[in-house]
């Protein structure tokens, strides 16, 4: 499984474009932080992990690459928790330089040239925002891991963003059992957790908690019998 995370970092990284597209993005985050907090910046710079995990399977599969990972002895679930824990550790990367450009540009610049900051610049406030940005992105690529299994290219980025519109718009209806029946599905299918509370220490076993761990692994369940049972093209599909 290191091989598959290591070949995934370098794919990623390998990127020009990815690389910009990050490079970008970390430059608004450190901007918002600076300006808005570690709350508002590290929500700008959730955006990551969509270019980070986007087609992470479909890709491989559509240029034959995986074809050929696959002609060695390497499991199915190998290669795609791979993937999985590569998409973590390149986006757990992108926050940590995130974090610490900010801290620094913070400390170094923001705080020479103002006085009485409004919001909370420590190293505590970043580092939380940090881990509430990965604790969300690892559960949305979770969800695309799932539908990169079967849908081509970074269609996985159209069936997330449907997901999450079949999941609300029933909180815009006028029949309360639709609205109820709304708030189960997301509750069960995309839990809110309260991250801010839970890294500080609140609440870290509750029901949310759970309810988050348990559908995460449903995902990466049902995208391992997905994946281990789809007949592969060869070549371009």
């Amino acid at each position: 499984m290191i091989e598959m995370i290591r070949r995934f970092v370098r794919q990623r990284f390998g990127s020009a474009g990815l690389v910009v597209a990050l490079v970008v993005l970390g430059l608004v985050s450190l901007l918002t932080v600076a300006a808005q907090g570690a709350a508002a910046g590290f929500g700008m710079a959730g955006w990551a992990i969509f270019v980070i995990a986007a087609g992470s399977v479909s890709r491989d599969i559509s240029s034959g690459a995986l074809q050929m990972i696959l002609s060695r002895p390497i499991r199915r679930t190998l290669y795609l928790f791979g993937r999985y824990f590569g998409i973590l550790l390149s986006y757990a990367l992108f926050l940590v330089a995130t974090s610490v450009l900010s801290f620094l540009f913070i400390h170094l610049v923001v705080l020479k040239t103002t006085r009485g900051p409004a919001v909370d610049f420590s190293a505590s406030a970043l580092a939380v925002g940090a881990g509430q940005a990965f604790l969300t992105g690892a559960f949305d690529a979770s969800i695309l891991l799932l539908f990169s299994t079967f849908l081509p290219g970074i269609a996985d980025l159209l069936g997330l963003l449907l997901l999450y519109l079949a999941l609300n718009l029933p909180q815009f209806s006028q029949a309360p059992w639709l609205k109820t029946a709304g708030e189960r599905a997301r509750e069960n299918m995309m839990p809110p957790v309260e991250w801010t509370r839970v890294l500080r220490g609140d609440g870290l076993l509750g029901a949310a908690t759970g309810r988050w761990v348990f559908a995460l692994t449903i995902y990466l369940v049902l995208a391992a019998i997905v994946f281990s049972r789809r007949e592969l093209p060869y070549g371009q599909d």
